[in-house]
């Protein structure tokens, strides 16, 4: 009876074997599904959205990216920022919130260029023992062999969709030699490619000089991390990350002398900033592509320096320095100096400044939340950062049911398969891929870096399947490593479910069973979570002008009820993420 039942299982074994070879997806597939369960996962199936107006990789759906490179789009722009201490005034990802305004402006200017999402996580300086930026809150650095792994995985992935033209550009001075290097192998590597990194766009010296022509000309120095052309730059992004309503507010919209007090003439200055800086590296990029690379340093404008007088010698570093500048030159680079503006209401890191920061640690916000996301494809309709919005609108939820956390920035680039040869979702154009040791380095980075400012539990969400094992991975290791000085939490139950949980859209009876498939790497659920965070990653007012604003039955055209359902389904799943955190770190 044994052996027949042996054999019985031999034989279903082999069926479901060769089953599983006739179920392989048709040679035709993209977009995160199978061509044979549907033909908007077919290769050549038109687009039938019209093109969006964006050169974000992470906003465009895989057929826009598509269509981009068949219409000539073959230069992609990877820029770096960096999460650091700015002064006061300025949030850490000061960097960031300069490369979405300028990433955008060079891409429109070059006129076939895309922008990868920006890498905002940098060499900041050493995470233990701290160095540089490194001992001012919230700073998160990466160590340079991580910093170049990344890199290099990005632009490796990008050359495989057929990108001809790879630009390299930095917002900080660390992250110029990196670029540099990744970019120098990487053009000696690759002979069907150009790849190079353009210094010239961190020529602040040019864009100052230039400005002070057109009346923006600093007249003191406050000492700090900060300037008039880079808090103008920010502006054009966000006059929130200089806080430019409390500062207006409390009368010190001011640097270096110059008054940033009239919101219309900061938005002229600032566009002019961002048009100057566009056009300037456009035409460094046009000279690099020509060239085949990455060219030999042009001089670069210096801004009016007076050297120190005779027999001066450097004084020692003061302990209490933070914020990127030296406590003698400024009190708001003390560490001990109070906040100059009132409590912000964020919960993402990058939007503070390391003040907010310093004052959060220090009234109980001692957990970090590590998300991860992903950019791959995902059917006709949503875009390629799909994960991404998601987290955006999750991860401070979660923060908020814990009441003592905050949110690192998203990890936007994390595992997709397989980059030369692709697999997976790399198969797809726009889909961006790290190999699983760079993701868990990574990771490794930013838990040790926040674990060295005084976070106490680090905690690791995806909204990805392939994300999970890397978190757990790390989430072990450091544990190890630690040895009860932090702890770091892998809540794996926030991506999958645990049986029992709430399911909002069958409670309200908008799921039912029967329902049909679109058999598409979509769902009702994350379309109606993205919503929450950007109605455009979902392309909703296209989709309910050409009557397509279904997914798998369900209807989200009516947005006031669409939303109303959205925000439910993420409040259920952030309150029991945020449920599971406090169990598992109240069980340790």
């Amino acid at each position: 009876m044994k052996k027949t039942l042996f054999a019985l299982g031999a034989v279903l074994l082999t069926a479901s074997a060769a089953e599983a070879q006739q179920r392989q997806q048709h040679p035709n597939s993209m977009g995160g599904g199978d061509c044979a369960g549907s033909i908007w996962n077919c290769a050549d199936t038109p687009n039938p959205l019209p093109q969006p107006n964006t050169v974000w990789i992470e906003e465009m759906t895989w057929m826009d990216v598509r269509d981009a490179l068949d219409s000539g789009q073959r230069t992609v722009i990877i820029s770096t920022g960096g999460v650091e201490p700015n002064g006061p005034f300025l949030a850490t990802g000061k960097h960031n919130y300069v490369l979405r305004a300028n990433c955008d402006a060079i891409a429109r200017e070059l006129g076939d260029a895309l922008c990868a999402p920006i890498i905002k996580l940098v060499p900041e300086g050493n995470i233990d023992p701290p160095s540089s930026h490194m001992t001012s809150p919230g700073t998160i650095s990466m160590r340079q062999e991580t910093f170049e792994a990344m890199l290099t995985d990005v632009a490796h992935s990008l050359k495989m969709h057929g990108f001809e033209n790879i630009m390299f550009i930095g917002d900080s001075g660390g992250n110029q030699s990196g670029m540099r290097n990744v970019a120098a192998a990487l053009n000696a590597k690759w002979s069907d490619v150009v790849v190079a990194h353009i210094p010239e766009y961190y020529d602040y010296g040019s864009v100052t000089q230039y400005m002070a022509a057109h009346g923006l000309e600093g007249t003191e120095n406050d000492g700090l991390h900060d300037d008039p052309v880079i808090s103008l730059n920010m502006f054009a992004d966000d006059p929130f990350s200089i806080r430019y309503d409390a500062r207006v507010e409390a009368g010190k919209a001011m640097i270096n002398g110059a008054d940033l007090t009239d919101r219309v003439r900061n938005r002229e200055l600032a566009r002019t900033i961002v048009d100057f800086r566009a056009f300037h590296t456009a035409g460094f990029i046009r000279d690099a592509i020509l060239a085949g690379g990455t060219q030999p340093p042009q001089p670069m404008a210096q801004r009016e320096r007076r050297g120190p007088p005779a027999g001066f010698q450097r004084p020692e570093p003061d302990p209490r320095d933070m914020g990127g500048g030296a406590c003698q030159n400024n009190a708001y680079n003390c560490a001990d100096t109070p906040n100059p503006l009132p409590p912000v209401e964020t919960l993402w890191i990058e939007e503070m400044t390391w003040m907010d920061v310093r004052d959060a640690l220090d009234d109980g916000k001692t957990t970090a939340i590590i998300s991860t996301g992903g950019v791959e494809p995902n059917g006709p309709w949503l875009v390629t950062g799909k994960h991404n919005y998601v987290l955006r609108e999750n991860c401070p939820r979660i923060a908020t049911y814990l009441g003592n956390a905050l949110c690192a920035p998203v990890l936007e680039l994390v595992p997709e398969g397989g980059i030369e040869p692709q697999t997976g979702h790399m198969t797809s154009p726009g889909t961006i891929s790290l190999r699983q040791e760079t993701f868990e380095a990574v990771l490794t980075d930013m838990a040790e870096s926040l674990a060295q400012h005084g976070f106490e539990n680090i905690v690791f969400i995806g909204d990805s399947g392939g994300n999970q094992s890397g978190m757990s991975n790390v989430a072990d290791a450091l544990n190890a490593a630690w040895g009860g000085s932090a702890r770091a939490h892998f809540i794996g139950e926030y991506y999958r479910a645990p049986e029992g949980s709430r399911n909002v859209l069958r409670e309200r009876g908008v799921v039912t069973d029967g329902m049909p498939s679109d058999n598409i790497h979509d769902s009702p659920g994350i379309t109606l979570n993205m919503m929450l965070d950007d109605i455009d990653s979902v392309r909703w007012e296209e989709r309910v002008g050409a009557g397509l604003a279904t997914i798998n039955g369900v209807d989200i055209s009516d947005l006031s009820e669409a939303l109303t359902w959205a925000d439910e389904i993420a409040d259920a799943r952030s309150e029991r993420t945020a449920r599971i955190i406090q169990e598992r770190i109240g069980g340790m």
